[in-house]
């Protein structure tokens, strides 16, 4: 008979094998480990403070060829706090298109010109613009920590209600036929000084000072047509500017009138642009000037 041999395959894997795995495995710990080292990393900057996610993203390793565009100056991205930790006093000035300086460069904007006016006085001080083109007080509580609170603030300046007062449709159709549609204001008033007041509060909470700059006087008649319609909007702005003051006098805060300040230099066509809203360059300086002065009426320096 024909012996047949069986031969049982070994089930004992190789060294080398062996080896190749402890080292794939060794590489996938080190990988895990190099990533939450990275994202700890990340979720925090040389202050230890914690930025709100969403807020002060970069907006590129250049600077965009206009001068208008969404979200902060290109400037206010590059700043962490580690790098201005030495400044002192560092104002903030919160706001919206007024702020970011609407299709003006950053060198003409007022942050920019207050910060030139203030070195006299304060070698080593800091403006930072955190303005942002078609904000409202209510944009501002959600990136407030991230945009103001985050440079530990010495003081802030508030600007708000352009964007807020301004007439939007309500999509109804207007009784009047000279009217397309309903208009109503893009935050209603009672929102406003609700939204302002939470903004106050959160601030005053981390110890810095607070100014509340009113709005600038606009050319209502540019933006409508209809004259009962830019009536109702010249009406709707010194409203929320005759606000704003109350909001500032019932904390007892400085509050600039600009709208008025605009008013007595006469001709508005030299301080805001053809858009018949926002300060041109003249506009710009005369704000920066004026807050230079009322800054002065503070002593925003204090211990770290």
């Amino acid at each position: 008979m024909r012996r047949i041999s069986v031969y049982k395959r070994s089930t004992r894997v190789p060294p080398a094998i062996m080896d190749l795995k402890r080292c794939l495995s060794l590489i996938m710990i080190i990988m895990i480990l190099l990533m939450i080292a990275f994202s700890v990393s990340c979720s925090s900057k040389g202050s230890g403070e914690e930025l709100k996610e969403g807020s002060r993203t970069n907006s590129g390793e250049k600077p965009p060829e206009s001068n208008n565009y969404q979200g902060l100056r290109f400037e206010t991205t590059r700043f962490e706090f580690s790098d201005i930790e030495g400044k002192s006093p560092r104002f903030v000035c919160l706001g919206d298109s007024v702020t970011f300086g609407w299709n003006i460069p950053y060198e003409k904007s007022y942050p920019f010109l207050l910060e030139e006016k203030l070195i006299g006085k304060y070698p080593e001080v800091m403006v930072i613009n955190s303005g942002i083109g078609g904000e409202t007080v209510v944009d501002a509580l959600d990136r407030l920590d991230g945009d103001v609170l985050y440079f530990k603030p010495h003081a802030v300046i508030i600007n708000f209600g352009l964007n807020d007062a301004i007439l939007v449709s309500t999509g109804e159709s207007s009784i009047d036929e000279d009217k397309d549609v309903d208009l109503r204001n893009n935050i209603d008033l009672e929102n406003f000084k609700e939204a302002y007041e939470q903004l106050i509060e959160r601030i005053s909470e981390k110890g810095s000072e607070i100014l509340i700059m009113g709005t600038n006087p606009v050319m209502a008649e540019l933006l409508w047509e209809n004259k009962d319609t830019a009536q109702k909007q010249e009406e709707s702005y010194k409203l929320y500017n005759q606000t704003s003051k109350e909001i500032a006098e019932d904390h007892g805060l400085i509050f600039i009138d600009i709208r008025e300040s605009f008013i007595a230099r006469g001709d508005l066509n030299t301080l805001i642009q053809p858009d018949g809203i926002h300060p041109g360059e003249a506009g710009l300086d005369l704000i920066s000037e004026i807050l230079s002065i009322a800054l002065g009426l503070l002593d925003p320096v204090r211990e770290e």
